[in-house]
């Protein structure tokens, strides 16, 4: 939600709802050392190294064939174990757009010990909670099951991953139920224009490629094609296997019962880390998302190559819809990515600094009623539905901005108070334009101030700290940080890191949004947006 958000696409099989945000991925440094620890292979076949924190809490084992294996002692009525894997939209290239997608709607379904009515029923009898998710950067497999049945989820999760069988009914049923799942989320807002901020923002593919599979990519889409992209990314120096509440040792041992040890290393480096140019930017951007992968357009799937970093170019985004209740609008820019240590706090405060949300909130502790956003937007426009800050993160970018939506023909001031919210924040010595000062004095403040950043890291922590108490979160924290960094960072680390931050890096950091073009959406009566905005950008210093 944070540090660490990537948008992801999931599905959940389950009887309980878990669900979270994942605060993670910051480089290593003095207090997230880990020491090696003597382990004891067990067998003689498998020779393995366990590196532990220096609180002794989190324990690592990498086997020979760059498998890592992480676990966190929680003990309690639940225990939590996944799998993830180092693959997803950022990585296909112009063959594989959207199988992320479909390996995600794959899992647990046929395997090698499994039908999919077994997998079912076993799934069923657990009794917990088992889901998958795929996202730009990672294809995860999560269960929260009571700890006597820890060997079984992990048997469940080991053939779903490592051993899937293809078969063409199940790629049928995907022909049969993905189109209907794409309609679904163009329907839905909030879930669609995010998809189409991503696509604007990162024309060149990587972070820009599409999240769902196109339906001409799925018509094309066979069992042996599928398979040889699962041999591609389902390498073991692409896996973790991370578990909160289960004893390590243990958690080796059922790896290597269930095959894990057994993956053959790949035979050269992980060819995907290769570089080479970004592909040609994507089609017209006015043309419906929905309506191109329908029409099967391949102009959007001509992307850069696997592991190339990810191209910020920015652009714009308009789709007409004048009979829709309100026209909803996105100001993106781009902002720090994981590899970007201190950006990353820095934004993370920024954007609980600004806030936002609904025109109507209950109130109450820790709502952000004296965020930016609500303080100098909605409690001063009746006409503004909605607005509030978003941050996506990924691992070398990030995309930071302002969502809202407001009744028709008022969307280019909509516009001119988002822009006039960011370049307040940037404002450290006259920043601000006259212009904006005039028109909404109560805008004009120059800076964030002591106040209201020390409010903003109050909040922040709060929510690290509540997120945290969640099993499922510790779990996806702790396999995502190990995947991406290789290190654990405590939540100690953290706070000192948020405490760090001062009013001096958040105008900094809201000033480097404005040193690159913008991206701009807009979905619904946009006549006004389209007539006036260059304007509204050009008083602002905001590039199109």
């Amino acid at each position: 939600m944070f540090l660490y958000r990537a948008a992801r696409i999931g599905h959940r099989i389950s009887k309980n709802a878990l669900s979270g945000a994942l605060p993670t991925g910051c480089r290593r440094n003095a207090y997230y050392r880990f020491k090696s620890t003597a382990a004891q292979p067990l067998n003689a076949q498998t020779k393995h190294v366990t590196e532990s924190s220096d609180d002794g809490r989190t324990l690592v084992t990498t086997f020979p064939n760059g498998l890592r294996i992480a676990s966190e002692p929680n003990p309690g009525h639940f225990a939590a174990v996944g799998v993830y894997v180092d693959a997803g939209s950022r990585y296909e290239d112009r063959s594989t757009t959207g199988y992320a997608h479909l390996m995600d709607r794959l899992a647990f379904r046929n395997s090698e010990r499994f039908t999919s009515a077994q997998a079912m029923a076993a799934i069923e009898k657990l009794g917990g909670s088992i889901m998958s998710s795929s996202s730009r950067e990672c294809i995860m497999y999560q269960a929260a099951v009571f700890p006597h049945d820890v060997p079984t989820a992990v048997q469940l999760l080991a053939d779903t991953t490592l051993r899937p069988r293809f078969l063409p009914e199940d790629v049928d049923e995907l022909r049969a139920t993905v189109p209907w799942e794409l309609q679904d989320v163009e329907s839905k807002a909030d879930m669609f224009l995010p998809e189409k901020l991503h696509e604007a923002a990162f024309q060149a593919g990587t972070l820009g490629n599409v999240l769902l599979c196109p339906v001409d990519q799925l018509a094309g889409a066979t069992p042996g094609l599928l398979e040889r992209y699962h041999r591609r990314w389902y390498r073991p120096e692409r896996i973790v296997v991370a578990a909160i509440g289960v004893d390590h040792q243990e958690l080796i041992r059922l790896c290597i019962d269930n095959g894990f040890a057994d993956m053959a290393p790949s035979e050269q480096a992980d060819a995907s880390t290769a570089e080479r140019p970004a592909a040609a930017a994507a089609a017209d951007s006015h043309r419906s998302w929905f309506r191109k992968i329908m029409a099967g357009d391949k102009a959007s799937s001509d992307m850069a190559v696997p592991g190339a970093r990810s191209v910020y170019t920015g652009g714009t985004w308009f789709d007409s819809k004048p009979d829709v209740d309100f026209t909803q609008l996105y100001l993106g820019f781009k902002s720090a990515g994981i590899d970007n240590e201190h950006g990353l706090y820095v934004y993370a405060v920024l954007q609980m600094l600004l806030g936002g949300g609904g025109s109507f909130s209950a109130g109450g502790p820790g709502k952000g009623m004296y965020s930016r956003l609500y303080t100098r937007v909605l409690n001063q426009h009746a006409w503004i539905e909605s607005c509030v800050a978003f941050h996506h993160c990924y691992t070398d970018a990030g995309l930071f901005g302002i969502s809202a939506s407001c009744r028709p023909r008022n969307e280019h001031a909509l516009f001119d108070v988002m822009a006039t919210e960011i370049e307040a924040v940037a404002a450290g010595s006259g920043r601000l334009s006259s212009r904006s000062a005039m028109r909404r004095p109560y805008a004009s403040q120059e800076g964030a101030t002591p106040l209201e950043v020390r409010r903003a890291k109050n909040q922040l922590k709060s929510n690290l700290l509540m997120n945290l108490e969640s099993r499922m979160v510790q779990l996806e924290d702790l396999g995502r940080q190990i995947q991406v960094s290789g290190r654990k960072v405590p939540a100690e680390a953290m706070i000192q890191h948020i405490e760090s931050i001062t009013p001096d890096d958040i105008r900094k950091g809201a000033a480097g949004l404005l040193a690159n073009p913008a991206t701009v959406l807009a979905q619904g009566y946009i006549d006004g947006i389209s007539q006036f905005g260059p304007q509204v950008a050009a008083n602002h210093g905001i590039r199109l």
